[in-house]
């Protein structure tokens, strides 16, 4: 059995040489990668989120679950996260703003590691700056209801856990079946999309060493 110790240890050291693209590639196949996708956008929309750590009994790794509404993103499970404001000074302001407005979690009490590749997100047009952050202590989280269905954890190192990573065929918020996407499966949940994309670049930091 890791540390968790050893888990932070690799994560710092691969945030300096971040497997990047490749590891959204393998998890969403059927489109071109970010860097890609972005050159031919002007009017994309900026956003960031938090993929939040911490220690209970073990190393956790929080992802929410969003509430069913017709929006693209409606129902997915995702890190918190949201859409940057004017009054962000950052895209780290606005992840550790939006964390805190969507699952309760204070920002004094969150060390962030560094930053994630960028993901973009075609149907939506976000350009998504993922960060990774450590809390200190042990959080009681509570959801924002309005956005928020549920907040859950689980341990990291169970991304290395091959059988989690499938392919299923994925109904989107509007009734559209999207055929063999690549998937994890976290406490019986579909994970896919852009946060699929982001936890297969940790999966990959963890895997170094």
């Amino acid at each position: 059995m890791k540390s968790h110790k050893s888990i932070y240890e690799k994560i710092k050291e691969s945030l300096n040489d971040l497997p990047g693209e490749f590891a959204h590639s393998e998890m969403f196949p059927k489109r071109r990668v970010s860097s890609e996708e972005i050159k031919s956008v002007t009017n994309y929309r900026t956003s960031a989120v938090l993929a939040l750590f911490y220690e209970d009994n073990g190393t956790k790794l929080i992802l929410t679950q969003r509430q069913h509404y017709k929006g693209n993103h409606g129902g997915q499970v995702s890190f918190p996260g949201g859409k940057m404001e004017d009054a962000d000074e950052s895209t780290i302001h606005t992840a550790l703003r939006e964390t805190h407005e969507e699952i309760g979690a204070d920002p004094t009490q969150i060390e962030i590691l560094g930053k994630l590749t960028d993901v973009y997100i075609p149907v939506s047009r976000f350009l998504v700056h993922p960060y990774i952050g450590i809390y200190k202590g042990i959080p009681n989280f509570t959801p924002e209801e309005r956005e928020v269905q549920e907040i859950f954890a689980f341990d990291p190192e169970l991304l290395l856990d091959v059988t989690i990573r499938q392919k299923r065929d994925i109904k989107t918020a509007q009734g559209l079946v999207i055929k063999d996407i690549p998937c994890f499966i976290i406490n019986d949940k579909i994970v896919w999309g852009a946060t699929a994309l982001m936890l297969n670049e940790i999966k990959m930091m963890l895997e170094r060493g």
